[in-house]
């Protein structure tokens, strides 16, 4: 039987998270494993904080904005502190007076470009605020900068599908779609550097170190060509178009769309992203024999052939067919091998399907559960009319969360939380789903 919820104390206790990590001009992730300001983050956190603070949301979103580079890049991570104990610091990155950079110490990477959406949602929160209005046209111009970089400066074959260059800008780091390239790479020349990421998380939950050695050396290869976008998508050894990725910059994409029709602006840029996209994605990543989404490995033009959870974030930007909805359905999401509840597992959504060869059910994004994903699987349920789905999904996310805590992720076996404690966006994705009206 279901333990009741007491939705009341998961949203105080979520707003007592985010004030935790308050650092003022920005969210840290978590207390002690990550003190800086993280991209995806910061947007689902922003969206957080609007469920209680409107001010705090907009100076959280104007923070991470401050360090978008010339060339549209928004980065992430941002260090408006300066230097910590967190590896990287920001002068490995060798990213400062870039001609195209920021002026803010940062990464060279991006990552999965939620922003727009949180955006629309806060913007549809607080539609007369005159504060949100001055916010939204303030916003406005730096998120279709954003867009636009990512369809043209990282469109390696005129698809307008982004490549990545680095596994950490999917934000899934060592989801094991990405650790046979990994593996197929060679470091060399290496920069001296020592993790930071096991003090305060045990080994055995983070990426292994022959993944990391190649983290780091895809990091000196943008630093040797200067984070040039022509010369990386040329010869980087790491150049991947990510099925998560994609779908939520294209649910982004439409959401960029209606802000803009909300402005009054021209809509014809943003009009041609959202019909390019519907227009290659699904040659691009079905799996007609899997029935399954499949990342692509552009630099080999070859699919990966790993099967995570990933492949549900088409429901979410609406880019799969009814048929391709069901068949992902039948064969996968309810199917006990993979994602489905079983004797060994209790919990959805693992990470990656339990019968891949690297599933690893406490091991970061080889298994273990993200309120992120749930957050995203649950709305494509929804939107596909797989309501009961989604709604167990709902509940199952919020037992996790009353019974094991706001934590970074969680062992999809007994649902024990995992990595840091007190996680902002996990505290900000649990106000988020209390907001699905499911029921």
């Amino acid at each position: 039987m279901q333990p009741m919820v007491n939705l009341d104390a998961l949203r105080a206790e979520a707003q007592r998270v985010l004030q935790l990590n308050n650092r003022g001009e920005f969210t840290t992730p978590s207390p002690h494993q990550y003190p800086h300001q993280w991209n995806w983050d910061a947007a689902f956190i922003a969206f957080g904080w609007a469920h209680f603070d409107l001010a705090r949301a907009h100076t959280e979103i104007r923070s991470l904005l401050r360090a978008q580079w010339r060339n549209g890049m928004v980065p992430h991570i941002i260090y408006h502190h300066g230097a910590s104990d967190y590896f990287p610091p920001p002068e490995f990155w060798q990213t400062q007076g870039l001609a195209h950079g920021g002026d803010i110490l940062s990464s060279g990477l991006t990552q999965p470009p939620v922003l727009a959406t949180m955006v629309r949602r806060i913007h549809e929160r607080f539609p007369e605020d005159a504060s949100e209005n001055i916010f939204l046209r303030e916003v406005f111009p730096k998120l279709v900068a954003w867009h636009r970089w990512l369809h043209t400066a990282r469109d390696v074959d005129g698809t307008g599908l982004p490549c990545l260059i680095h596994p950490w800008e999917s934000g899934a780091d060592n989801s094991p779609r990405w650790l046979t390239l990994l593996d197929q790479i060679t470091p060399f020349d290496l920069p001296a550097y020592t993790r930071r990421d096991t003090t305060h998380v045990l080994a055995e939950e983070r990426p292994r170190a022959q993944d990391y050695e190649r983290f780091v050396f895809l990091i000196d290869r943008g630093r040797r060509v200067q984070w040039n976008d022509a010369e990386l998508l040329a010869t980087h050894p790491f150049l991947v178009q990510d099925v998560m990725f994609c779908s939520i910059l294209h649910r982004a994409d439409q959401d960029l769309l209606a802000l803009a029709k909300t402005l009054n602006a021209d809509t014809r840029e943003i009009e041609a992203w959202v019909e390019k996209t519907r227009s290659v994605f699904n040659t691009r990543f079905w799996n007609e024999e899997r029935g399954l989404y499949l990342d692509y490995d552009a630099r080999a033009g070859a699919p990966i052939p790993v099967n995570t959870c990933a492949t549900f974030a088409p429901l979410y930007a609406g880019l799969a067919t009814n048929f391709q909805a069901a068949r992902l359905l039948r064969d996968h999401y309810e199917n006990p091998r993979e994602y489905a509840p079983s004797a060994g597992s209790k919990f959805r959504v693992p990470s990656t399907a339990k019968d891949e060869p690297g599933y690893a059910p406490r091991r970061y994004w080889c298994g273990p559960i993200w309120m992120l994903l749930n957050w995203l699987t649950a709305q494509g349920l929804e939107d596909y009319g797989f309501r009961a789905q989604a709604q167990e999904l709902q509940r199952q996310s919020f037992e996790l969360l009353q019974t094991h805590g706001i934590r970074e992720y969680y062992d999809p076996r007994d649902g024990s939380g995992l990595g840091g404690k007190d996680f902002a966006w996990t505290a900000a994705l649990a106000l988020a789903l209390a907001d699905m009206n499911l029921e």
